[in-house]
């Protein structure tokens, strides 16, 4: 009896785990076709390499989720990816409850098939349809499913010139996905950068909608689309990437086959005989898969004798990432998008035996959250999607690559239904595809380099609990690019900062404090953003505010919480004429006082400076005028000065005693671990509510090391500079900072006696600004050692230390008699005035 219930599960799950190659929809996926709010992607999140890493992040955090990097990669790929998947219109026109008019039937579904039933195992295990809510599934779905929508959409004429979309498309009665496409005038086309992927964006009045699908053509029929759709991409900034081919790379690299092409052939019979027996499962999961669809459909369908590689194409937008868009129709089977997936899959893949050896416990988020990182890499810095094109020749040989993508080829001809036969020169076209995929890597595509990657990007992370009370009347195509633009540079994710979207009438919550861009982009569609009452009432929302604020610091002060998370309250208004009186600048006191390390910004759409700097802390660098257009075409111009903002808030040092009434009593030790990547930079700042009074108190903050970790630690410290460093040529004010070096054993201690004698108020005592830097480098060819393996760690080469308080009080303006006594008769006279 056991062995039968044994032998029925194992029945169970490899059906349910082979439904993904099947010739029809999967049963959990199809949910991601018939239901309109999922089919139309404007409800989607964007499809980006940190919605990827966040959703897949999501699948690991479950607790009925058990699976290592070897089981999960696999089995990702059996539960969401199905390629091929195409919309077929039915004949009559009429639609029908009991059919869905989509199936896996263009050419990329017969290679995946070979994929999923033969090359790479899924060892029975499956995903519950449960793990993550429907969009998330659908956005994952997706982004790992390859296919070309090839629907004639009636803008032929013109989106061979890459077609600019608009960056975000408002929500319009239900429709088929494709009728979410516009196109713009020609004349506005002209300055498209068709070699990165990266598109700009255009002013919205120039798009036409076409909803004229009576005709649309199935994947086998003549007429189709010059620019078509591709799907199953992700935007990363270094080019768009398939994620199917990526995720399948290391798949194949973590559980390596040499498999018989013999047991890839269909009915067992091999048409070219003259190739190797068997195939390395990685190359036919990555750049053969493509090359061996590129020599099969264009020496058949064209009679090439040269077998063209790479398709350009470009995003619908750079903050709202949800359709690419190819340059043609013709020679599509291996795109650029389809090209880099295929390079980092296979080069990950080549490398995960030295990856697994120094952490066996590292899962499929960290190595993409390394891999796609500006810097460290992925335990070696030469393995960063930077580099890939230095990679590439370095990891495949194009002797090797022929000869593995031939005997692939050779098998997937006989799985593949053609428009003809090839019955002689196949190695000679396999070569051609090789030599031209080579040639047009190098020459073609100028992806930023790992030299430019550096110098535009900062050395260090941003932790911050980002607030965003939002005026509601900006229209959602203007608003949603900015913050979208502010989650992906302020990292919104587990191991970093936090949203919360407030209402700038009243201060009330419209989406929860959330670590995933993935969950706040489901929630912050136009639906919602249509509920939040439009305009600005500072008095209340401020006061409001103050008090979740307020909660919020006595929940800190019951967990003991001595440090972390910067946080910003950033108000976006498109209101002009904004109300200020005395009591809404009370308000605004209390709120700074009583929320000491809680920085106030605002950023509105016309010049707000008079009505507001009586509210902020520093009134030349907290008030912002920004342009946003309804294009969102100037988003990271609008925003710049805002987000360079953000990042001068550094995390927070607290005394957890005090909570937010600031009742006397000193902290005693307390302390919290942190982390450093090599050569990266943690900023903190220590409000003087801290430490304003002596008292003959030695209070001070030690730093020391926890663990072990190549490099030393520098420690400085300053008074007037926000981001103390120890190099001077990016410190204004060199002669104020002071750095101590901490190797691997040790301490550093900033005493902070005497810290505010010069100030006759808390709120002119500068806070203390401390920052921790790695100097460790991450060798170049040699793989980095796992030194931080707790599941805080973000990457397992960070550098944890601990910082220490001592003796910190608690000290507050807010409750000043004379602020109090202003803030009751500003009360009796509006009372009296009617004004309230």
């Amino acid at each position: 009896m056991f062995w039968l219930s044994l032998f029925l599960v194992a029945i169970v799950g490899s059906v349910h785990a082979q439904q993904t190659a099947q010739t029809r929809v999967a049963d959990e996926l199809s949910e991601c076709y018939r239901d309109p709010n999922l089919l139309n992607r404007n409800n989607l999140p964007p499809v980006t390499i940190q919605v990827l890493i966040d959703i897949i992040r999501k699948i690991e955090d479950n607790p009925n989720v058990n699976m290592d990097l070897r089981q999960l990669s696999a089995v990702l790929l059996h539960t969401y990816r199905q390629d091929g998947i195409e919309f077929h219109q039915p004949e009559n026109s009429m639609s029908s409850s009991n059919v869905l008019p989509f199936a896996p039937t263009f050419h990329s579904f017969h290679r995946h098939r070979l994929l999923l039933t033969r090359l790479i195992p899924n060892n029975l295990q499956v995903l519950g349809n449960d793990t993550v809510s429907s969009v998330l599934k659908c956005t994952l779905h997706h982004m790992l499913s390859t296919t070309v929508d090839a629907r004639v959409r009636g803008d032929e004429t013109q989106c061979n010139q890459l077609s600019q979309y608009r960056s975000l498309r408002t929500a319009r009665s239900a429709r088929s996905i494709s009728e979410d496409v516009e196109i713009m005038k020609p004349s506005a086309l002209k300055s498209a950068n068709r070699r990165n992927g990266h598109m700009r964006h255009f002013d919205p009045n120039n798009d036409v909608e076409f909803s004229n699908f009576g005709g649309s053509l199935s994947e086998r029929q003549v007429v189709e689309s010059t620019c078509p759709l591709l799907d199953g991409v992700v935007n990363t900034p270094w080019g768009a990437v398939s994620a199917g081919n990526l995720i399948a790379g290391i798949a194949a690299g973590a559980q390596p086959q040499q498999v018989n092409i013999y047991e890839l052939v269909r009915d067992s019979t091999l048409n070219y005989r003259s190739v190797q027996q068997t195939v390395n499962s990685l190359f036919p999961a990555t750049l053969s898969g493509d090359l061996a669809e590129a020599v099969l459909i264009q020496g058949t369908e064209r009679g090439s004798t040269s077998i063209s590689i790479g398709t350009a194409g470009n995003w619908n937008s750079t903050q709202a990432t949800r359709h690419f868009m190819l340059q043609n129709r013709v020679n599509v089977e291996m795109t650029d998008p389809e090209i880099r997936g295929d390079i980092d899959g296979f080069v990950l893949g080549r490398s995960m035996t030295s990856l697994l050896g120094a952490f066996s416990s590292m899962k499929v988020s960290q190595l993409l959250d390394m891999y796609y990182s500006p810097r460290n890499g992925a335990f070696d810095p030469n393995l960063r999607a930077c580099n890939r094109r230095q990679l590439l020749p370095q990891f495949a040989t194009s002797e090797n690559l022929i000869s593995e993508t031939l005997a692939f080829t050779a098998a997937l001809d006989t799985n593949m239904p053609l428009r003809g036969t090839i019955v002689d020169g196949m190695e000679q076209l396999v070569t051609s595809a090789v030599t031209n995929l080579m040639t047009y890597t190098t020459n073609n595509m100028n992806d930023m380099n790992c030299a430019t990657t550096v110098t535009q990007s900062n050395d260090f992370r941003l932790n911050t609990n980002l607030y965003i009370a939002l005026d509601a009347s900006w229209p959602y195509t203007a608003v949603f690019p900015a913050i979208s633009y502010l989650i992906d540079t302020i990292e919104i994710g587990k191991f970093g900062s936090s949203i919360t979207l407030l209402s700038a009438f009243d201060g009330s919550v419209v989406i929860n404090t959330t670590h995933s861009p993935a969950d706040f982009y489901a929630e912050y569609t136009l639906s919602k953003h249509q509920q939040i009452l439009n305009g600005v009432n500072l008095e209340t929302s401020l006061n409001n505010i103050r008090l979740r604020m307020q909660d919020q610091l006595r929940n800190e002060s019951l967990a003991g919480y001595v440090g972390g998370n910067s946080t910003v309250l950033l108000y976006l208004i498109n209101s002009g004429n904004l109300q200020n009186n005395v009591a809404i600048q009370e308000h605004a006191r209390l709120l700074n006082d009583t929320v000491p390390d809680l920085r106030l910004l605002f950023a509105s759409a016309t010049n707000q400076y008079d009505n507001l700097w009586s509210l902020v802390r520093d009134m030349y660098n907290d008030i912002f005028t920004i342009n946003l257009n309804q294009a969102g075409t100037n988003v990271a111009t609008a925003m710049q000065p805002v987000l360079q903002r953000i990042q001068s808030v550094g995390r927070r040092i607290v005394n957890p005693i005090c909570g937010s009434a600031f009742a006397e009593g000193t902290s005693g030790t307390r302390q919290f671990i942190d982390a450093v990547e090599p050569g990266y930079i943690n900023f903190y700042a220590l409000s003087a509510n801290y430490f304003y009074v002596s008292d003959n108190v030695n209070r001070k903050i030690r730093i020391s090391r926890v663990g072990a970790g190549s490099g030393s630690l520098i420690i400085c410290s300053s008074r007037t500079n926000p981001q103390p460093r120890t190099n001077t040529t990016s410190n204004p004010d060199a002669s104020a900072t002071s750095c101590q070096t901490l190797g691997a054993s040790g301490n550093v201690e900033i005493t902070l006696v005497d810290a505010c004698a010069d100030y006759s108020m808390i709120g002119s005592c500068p806070p203390l600004y401390l920052s921790i830097q790695s100097n460790a480098e991450l060798t170049p060819g040699s793989f980095a050692s796992a030194v931080c393996t707790d599941i805080s760690c973000r990457f397992p080469y960070n550098i944890r230390y601990q910082v220490q308080i001592e003796d910190l009080g608690c000290w507050s303006g807010a409750g000043s008699v004379t602020a109090s006594f202003i803030f009751i008769l500003a009360s009796l006279y509006f009372t009296l005035n009617g004004s309230w």
